[in-house]
């Protein structure tokens, strides 16, 4: 089992992009997990917010990354690609919303909870063994 995490920053969600910018730039030193728990736990506080850079600074500060680095990589033309390239993909897969997910290739409705989702992947894994 692979889990492979995609980012998909909706338009409507002015700081979407700002947010995975701020992951991809934090997975640069080795943080992107916890720069995602960060947004994920904080997403209130950022979420809207025209000055959400600031909160997304506050974060990989909280992180102790390099900051002059960190500052460089959220504006990285190869940072804003990744994103991009990820965002176009999610497209062409019929991606609309997010959370959406994938087993096995075939897109899920989404699952109504922790027990229907653990129930479609131990199905998959009976399957593939």
């Amino acid at each position: 089992m692979r889990f492979v995490y995609r980012h998909f920053p909706l338009g409507q969600h002015a700081q979407a992009r700002g947010a995975a910018s701020a992951a991809e730039a934090a997975g640069r030193q080795g943080k992107f997990w916890e720069m995602y728990r960060l947004l994920f736990e904080g997403q209130s506080e950022w979420a809207g917010n025209p000055t959400a850079e600031k909160t997304f600074e506050s974060y990989a500060s909280q992180l102790n990354l390099n900051m002059e680095k960190y500052r460089a990589d959220v504006t990285l033309s190869e940072v804003q690609d990744i994103i991009q390239t990820q965002y176009e993909g999610g497209i062409k897969a019929n991606v609309n919303a997010t959370p959406t997910f994938f087993l096995n290739g075939r897109k899920l409705q989404n699952p109504a909870g922790y027990e229907a989702f653990k129930q479609l992947i131990d199905a998959a894994l009976a399957t593939s063994s």
